[in-house]
């Protein structure tokens, strides 16, 4: 009873448009005063302690170093490079925005922002190229979606908060399941730039790439001080974040594209992002203990019982429920909310745990990009006067290169626990 009526609130508030982690909070306050039987207390503690974690204190990092390297003018300078390295293949310039996504997402970690840059400097290109512009925004899209599974990932760092696994291990094992995304998305683009007879461009040659290459080399660097940090157990992913904005903030200065009102500006965005991602975190925690209380993760128990105990079709089970949910909640949201809920599934069946938390990020970023919600899909509709609808018809093709990678994953753990097990 409780368990629906918790739930229940809290679909009405989002059907009514209230935020999720108001309406988690809301929700929550509702059962209480309904059945006080768990003290307030408790509560609050929760929402200390889900926030109370040395891997979140990655998330700030992450947030300013992408953003300064950004303001810096990386992305027209990782998009030159890209377009002078793939953009004489069929479909060059589609591969040109997937090669950029697959660096952007070694920068930033952030699929909103990587959207955004992408789809400003990308979309009006692929125009004059004759490029359908709905094709253009679902391309820049899932390249942005690119962000929260190839290291470093927020939505990586906030699983690692809320369930005390190792990041580095994580950040490890969003490699491989990244670059086939990257490999199925420029498949799909090599098919549309056949089907639609696009032309191809010349080759820049190799003293212009040679010369893109050595501008994009320090930007290039810097996801190599992410990456090489973590595998050779140098530092930690915290302290890689701290690593990497002490190196944009050199290399804005030396490049003189980074001023003190520059600088604020950026701290002035990573303290915003980063506030609105520790509300979340807060609140799902109280929810979450909530659900617990009332018993969600008996019910999860119960209905995976239903599928005779094999473990993988299980987590196809969870993976449709969390891709539901990505629909409709905001992909941090739902994983926040969703995954302490899981979590007994790992005990009871034997799961790996990183495995179990690559199929749910691999899920939940998939349901970000889909419709309804579609958060991506907006961002590069609005930021290119795209009508939505357009976006929507192409974003398909791409969401089946994810859900069949996510399903390889599934049957397959050793593409995501193969790096982990080697370097971890």
């Amino acid at each position: 009873m409780m368990l629906a009526l918790l739930f229940g609130v809290f679909a009405v508030l989002l059907i009514i448009g209230m935020p999720v982690a108001y309406g988690m909070a809301i929700s929550a306050v509702v059962c209480l005063m309904v059945d006080p039987s768990l003290p307030g207390l408790v509560l609050s503690q929760k929402m200390f302690t889900s926030m109370d974690s040395f891997s979140l204190m990655a998330v700030p990092f992450f947030m300013l170093a992408g953003t300064l390297m950004e303001k810096s003018g990386i992305t027209k300078i990782l998009v030159n490079w890209a377009r002078s390295l793939v953009g004489h293949c069929t479909g060059g310039i589609g591969d040109a925005a997937i090669v950029s996504g697959v660096v952007m997402a070694g920068v930033s970690g952030s699929a909103n922002a990587d959207t955004s840059a992408l789809a400003a400097m990308l979309v009006p290109m692929m125009r004059e190229e004759k490029y359908d512009d709905g094709y253009a925004c679902a391309l820049v899209a899932s390249a942005g979606a690119l962000g929260p599974i190839i290291p470093p990932s927020i939505m990586m760092v906030l699983y690692s908060g809320v369930t005390s696994i190792s990041i580095n291990k994580l950040f490890l094992a969003g490699y491989l399941p990244g670059f086939l995304i990257a490999a199925g998305y420029m498949a799909v683009n090599y098919m549309y730039a056949k089907r639609n007879n696009i032309p191809k461009s010349k080759f820049v040659g190799f003293s212009v790439l040679l010369r893109n290459t050595l501008a994009a080399l320090p930007a290039l660097f810097m996801p190599c001080i992410i990456i090489f940090g973590i595998m050779l157990g140098v530092v930690t992913a915290t302290e890689a974040g701290v690593l990497a904005c002490t190196y944009a903030v050199i290399y804005g200065v030396l490049n003189k594209s980074l001023s003190l009102k520059i600088l604020k500006d950026c701290l002035m965005d990573a303290i915003h992002a980063t506030v609105n991602c520790m509300v979340v975190v807060a609140f799902a925690g109280i929810f979450g203990t909530l659900a617990t209380n009332y018993n969600m993760s008996k019910v999860i128990l119960n209905l995976a019982s239903v599928f005779m105990g094999n473990k993988y079709i299980i987590m196809l089970f969870i993976s449709v429920i969390l891709f539901v949910a990505g629909m409709f909640i905001d992909s941090n949201a739902a994983m926040l909310m969703l995954v302490p809920v899981f979590s007994p599934l790992i005990l009871q069946y034997g799961f790996d745990p990183i495995y179990f938390a690559m199929v749910c990020i691999l899920t939940l970023d998939m349901g970000g990009m889909s419709p309804p919600v579609g958060l991506l899909m907006y961002i590069a509709s609005s930021i290119t006067d795209t009508p939505l609808a357009k976006t929507v018809k192409q974003i398909w093709q791409f969401l089946f290169v994810n859900y069949g990678v996510t399903i390889l994953v599934i049957f397959v753990p050793a593409l995501v626990t193969l790096l982990p097990t080697l370097f971890g």
